[in-house]
């Protein structure tokens, strides 16, 4: 199995139920906007307290609408290696991904690096005529483990964190979803 064609194919997946969600949205007369950043208070548990919304209706009250798609693709476990780590794909959800790693210390710089580049917070990639950003929605650090939003961002956002996280000193990574699959569609 080519594992970066399945890569793309999971985002792109994930991508063309977003758009139909977002046109959904405007035919219902909704207005509003698709991926609305947005600067948490203090004490949010999201790497630098941003957040993207997948659509934020403007009708009086702001209205965050969260998009969860109705089909993921599913495949069969996939085992093998990134460079020197030991990958294993259980399963992934472009806006579900979680990361299990054996790195002692993830490095700040490195993560910043990569959310700048792929939250895009200073709005430096924006490009007004384009449908999507191409952004990352949301990421959490923890211990062991990263989870992340990766939105509508290139299917490079994820080999970047892989990156990341191989340079770090992770011997093994583990993705997968934290939420139940309940619809899947086979790949």
């Amino acid at each position: 199995m080519d594992v970066a064609n399945l890569i793309s194919r999971v985002r792109d997946h994930y991508v063309e139920q977003f758009q139909a969600f977002i046109a959904q949205q405007r035919e219902d007369g909704a207005r509003g906007a698709a991926e609305v950043k947005f600067q948490l208070a203090d004490g949010s548990s999201l790497f630098e307290k941003m957040y993207c919304a997948d659509f934020v209706r403007n009708e009086g009250q702001a209205q965050v609408i969260e998009f969860i798609p109705e089909q993921v693709l599913s495949f069969t476990r996939i085992r093998g290696s990134f460079g020197q780590t030991a990958l294993t794909i259980d399963h992934l959800r472009w806006d579900d991904v979680l990361l299990h790693h054996d790195a002692e210390q993830l490095p700040a710089e490195g993560l910043s690096g990569w959310f700048r580049r792929w939250f895009d917070p200073a709005e430096e990639r924006y490009d007004e005529p384009a449908e999507f950003s191409k952004i990352v929605h949301s990421l959490t650090i923890s211990t062991k483990s990263i989870s992340a939003d990766l939105g509508t961002a290139e299917p490079d956002a994820f080999w970047d964190m892989l990156q990341l996280l191989a340079d770090a000193g992770a011997t093994q990574i583990r993705v997968t979803a934290s939420r139940d699959e309940d619809q899947t569609e086979q790949s």
